[in-house]
């Protein structure tokens, strides 16, 4: 890959990077709610990088399409791993004192790990979703 490939993947990486680890940790900041954060993050989440990388694709940075998704796919697994480590640090212990040790923690890990797989599951529709707009959209302008 030379070095003018490289660039639009720079930025593509760069800002699905910031705007969906901004995304999670505003989740992980503000919300407390377990109910009302797994509604918004099992549909806003995938939205946003849906919307993100369609705008990004529409730009002048023109990247192959499954380079959107495989970047989008690692900046989310990456925004799970933060978001995981901030609701870590926010739990109270004295709240699971008659429980052992590392149970708070494990919750927290199944959680996290219950909703990243819903997220997943979501995204990956989304992904066959666009990828059926995408080939839809070149066999138009092929055929125009």
């Amino acid at each position: 890959m030379n070095k003018k490939n490289r660039t639009p993947v720079i930025f593509v990486i760069l800002t699905n990077a910031f705007f969906i680890c901004i995304a999670q940790v505003l989740f992980a900041l503000v919300l407390i709610d377990k109910t009302e954060m797994t509604t918004l993050l099992l549909i806003f989440l995938p939205l946003v990088i849906i919307s993100i990388n369609i705008i990004i694709w529409l730009s002048k940075f023109r990247i192959e399409f499954y380079q959107h998704w495989l970047i989008a796919y690692i900046v989310f697994f990456c925004s799970i791993i933060i978001f995981y480590f901030i609701q870590a640090i926010h739990i109270d212990l004295s709240e699971w004192k008659d429980s052992p040790l590392g149970e708070a923690y494990f919750d927290l890990f199944l959680f996290v790990f219950i909703t990243s797989a819903c997220q997943l599951i979501i995204l990956f529709s989304l992904n066959i979703i666009t990828y059926l707009f995408y080939r839809g959209a070149y066999y138009l302008t092929k055929r125009i």
